[in-house]
């Protein structure tokens, strides 16, 4: 193609492109077209311009024209042609291709059908959602790896702490060894007792699947025997735990009270020793009753161990009753809302 200047514009492989592609000027006039193209422009008697295909006004079709020549690149529109009694929508790109120094300003005009554009902003869509799914993926991944080292670590520690608790029972042990004087033998069995009481709390977290919340079965039953092993008196003790779900941090609290209200009641009793934890409305109950005279005045007044169980219910939420003397019943409730229940 030879333009005015004189200078000869290479041959565009227009051909290759299956939509409409065709080279137009400033005022309209079609140079060439692919067959495409050729097929539009039958449908207005091979029209060589394309102002006599727009349905639009001519000058918003030509403002369309020399917005492309300024660019320096693909020129995005819509252009609405006239196809016989139908009219037909297209997206159109508008590139220049030769210098802005020469006279005759050329550009390659490329028609898409409106709805072959929707499916192709549909498709850019789903491949974005797509990417961003492998990207969730991957990183949902990355977090249930991170959940899984943490709860590794967790489990280490709670048998690390395990440990160290049956580490201290052994060094008191050996501390008090050869010296058998009824006040470290009183101080050993109080601090052997509660050390236990701890580690049973510990080993039920240990074993447990959750790190959130434990079996009342898993610990109760085992501070319990403990505290009346420490006192000779396991065939005294008789056992009616419910099976309830215990946050962890009331579990070590709960492990201490049963164990100081048990070890009590054996203390100042000779009788049967009923240990009782049961749902009562939305509040747990533990009970620990004997068949003793109860505890007397001096005893509630100076029991440290009474005094550490009054500091503990207030930690978990907790109300200590002691019932009248002669009676030897003491009862802590708690609740345990939705909030504290582990899922």
């Amino acid at each position: 193609m030879i333009l005015k200047d004189g200078s000869e514009l290479a041959c565009l492989p227009l051909e290759f492109l299956s939509e409409p592609a065709m080279l137009v000027g400033l005022d309209g006039h079609v140079h060439t077209a692919n067959a495409a193209a050729h097929r539009l422009l039958s449908a207005r008697a091979n029209a060589p311009n394309i102002f006599d295909m727009c349905c639009g006004p001519k000058p918003e079709v030509a403002a369309f024209l020399r917005h492309a020549s300024r660019s320096t690149s693909s020129y995005i529109g819509a252009l609405k042609l006239q196809r016989g009694n139908e009219v037909e929508r297209f997206r159109a790109m508008a590139a220049r291709i030769n210098r802005p120094d020469q006279e005759d300003t050329l550009i390659i005009l490329r028609l898409m059908p409106a709805e072959l554009d929707r499916f192709s902003i549909l498709n850019r869509r789903i491949q974005e959602i797509d990417r961003q799914l492998h990207k969730r993926l991957k990183e949902n991944a990355l977090l249930v790896e991170t959940l899984e080292d943490k709860r590794v670590l967790v489990q280490e520690l709670q048998h690390r702490v395990k440990n160290n608790i049956q580490q201290m029972l052994s060094l008191m042990n050996f501390a008090a060894a050869g010296r058998n004087t009824p006040e470290v033998a009183d101080f050993m069995s109080v601090a052997t007792n509660r050390l236990r009481a701890m580690g049973a709390s510990q080993e039920a977290i240990y074993q447990s699947n959750s790190v959130r919340a434990i079996s009342s079965h898993s610990f109760l039953e085992e501070v319990a025997c403990g505290a009346a092993e420490s006192f000779g008196a396991s065939d005294r003790l008789r056992l009616s735990i419910e099976d309830v779900e215990i946050p962890t941090d009331t579990a070590h609290n709960l492990a201490l009270i049963a164990n100081e209200l048990i070890a009590n009641a054996f203390k100042y009793g000779n009788g049967q020793v009923c240990v009782r934890l049961h749902c009562s409305g939305k509040n747990l109950v533990l009970d620990v009753l004997d068949e003793c005279k109860g505890f007397n005045e001096t005893t509630l007044t100076r029991s440290s161990g009474l005094k550490l169980v009054r500091s503990l219910c207030r930690q978990i939420g907790g109300v200590l009753q002691i019932a009248k003397v002669g009676t030897g019943k003491c009862s802590v409730q708690f609740e345990i809302g939705p909030e504290r229940n582990a899922e």
